[in-house]
């Protein structure tokens, strides 16, 4: 179970580039379920459903679908949402409501804690029973690393804007712990910290990839257009932006043909392209998820088909959210 059309393509191609690996003889029948699409139930020993949890509300009480509610085993991707009404009732529709064990699940997540919310992070360790299966140590990050698992990082910092808040803006701060929509579009307006990002683009190897979050739609454009204009080939991403152009970037990013992607709100999770070579944090981010998933698209190493080291550049602005990062180990002791 996936949250976007984008993870479950992704999710189809790791199960089968791992069953042509490792798995056992026979074929391994991979079914898709989202955006229009539907599944039957196949009589092959061997068969995997990847759908979006969106698709699967509308199987629930469809008698066509009763067969996969006796699933032997469930994975749910990008598990820290999983605490959501939605994914209650697919547990309940999958005889896996509370107490209940019926078969496996698993919870595949980077950020296995729900921001600075200790209620909401407890709610996520309880549904899965308080078992987080940890096999890399007490320091995970650096047995990874030196096992080639992660890139090691080189840290960069810029200077960014300095940031006057309103009052009402700093209560929106204060209470949601996100910058308000027309602070991020004055921060995408200023001219000195956008030059000083394009500049220190331009200070990169010619062929190192650049995965940069914007502060806003707007701000993704205008950094696409300005790269584009100094002769980097660069594309910007948003939700506005089509499917398939969307899949057209990704796809000429991986290339090599494109070499900086902007974007913002939507590569933030999931998004899988492992050569990245540096990731600009240019959105003030004050969530220790989101910063650890942005992060984390650049952090695959050689193990994962990834490099030595990436380069990871804060802009200034953004310097305390960096603080934050392991805001996760107030959760350490909820789980087993």
């Amino acid at each position: 179970v996936a949250q976007t059309d984008e993870l479950c393509e992704q999710a189809i191609e790791s199960w089968a580039d791992n069953w042509r690996a490792i798995g056992p003889q026979g074929t391994l029948k991979l079914g898709r379920l989202w955006g229009s699409n539907a599944v039957e139930n196949l009589s092959d020993p061997y068969q995997v459903v990847v759908a979006t949890i969106a698709k699967l509300q509308n199987c629930f009480g469809d008698k066509q679908y009763s067969w996969l509610s006796q699933a032997t085993a469930v994975v749910i991707d990008e598990a820290h949402r999983s605490i959501t009404p939605a994914y209650t009732q697919l547990l309940e529709w999958l005889g896996m409501a509370r107490n209940q064990e019926r078969v496996p699940l698993i919870g595949l997540s980077a950020t296995p804690y729900r921001g600075t919310s200790e209620i909401e992070t407890e709610r996520l360790v309880n549904r899965y029973a308080k078992n987080r299966l940890d096999e890399v140590g007490e320091e995970p990050y650096l047995t990874l690393q030196t096992m080639g698992v992660l890139s090691q990082v080189e840290h960069q910092l810029l200077k960014g804007s300095n940031i006057t808040l309103s009052p009402s803006e700093l209560t929106a701060l204060t209470e949601q712990r996100r910058l308000p929509p027309e602070v991020l579009a004055r921060i995408g307006e200023d001219r000195g910290r956008n030059q000083t990002i394009i500049d220190s683009i331009n200070d990169l190897p010619d062929d190192m990839t650049v995965l940069l979050f914007a502060a806003s739609v707007v701000h993704a454009e205008l950094l696409a257009g300005r790269l584009s204009v100094e002769g980097i080939e660069a594309r910007a991403i948003s939700a506005q932006t089509s499917r398939g152009a969307r899949r057209l970037y990704i796809d000429q990013f991986r290339n090599g043909e494109v070499r900086v992607l902007t974007n913002y709100g939507v590569l933030s999770e999931g998004f899988d392209a492992p050569a990245v070579g540096a990731v600009y944090l240019a959105r003030p981010t004050y969530s220790p998820n989101l910063y650890q998933q942005m992060i984390g698209r650049g952090l695959r190493g050689p193990l994962n088909g990834g490099k030595e080291v990436c380069v990871v550049v804060n802009v200034e602005d953004n310097i305390a959210q960096y603080g934050e990062q392991l805001a996760f180990r107030e959760f350490e002791p909820l789980w087993r």
